[in-house]
């Protein structure tokens, strides 16, 4: 049976691929193409982890929420 985890360890690395093929595209360069991959699969990784865990949530939480928005936000400023 195919639960929730084990189809984010399957997309994440499918969407990374989109983001390198988006950049097929004349107006996308390979480094945005994957820039955009990695915050989406940023995102899978961190729903999987810390939003909807596979245990019980601890009180670091929202450390980690601030790093990964701190991770979005300077991936954003390198673009």
């Amino acid at each position: 049976m195919v639960d929730r985890y084990s189809r984010a360890l399957v997309l994440i690395p499918v969407v990374l691929a989109l983001g390198a093929a988006a950049s097929a595209h004349p107006q996308v360069a390979l480094h945005q193409g994957l820039a955009g991959g990695s915050l989406l699969s940023t995102l899978l990784l961190y729903d999987a982890l810390f939003r909807n865990p596979p245990v019980e949530p601890t009180a670091r939480d929202a450390a980690v929420t601030a790093l990964v928005g701190i991770g979005w936000l300077l991936t954003l400023v390198v673009l």
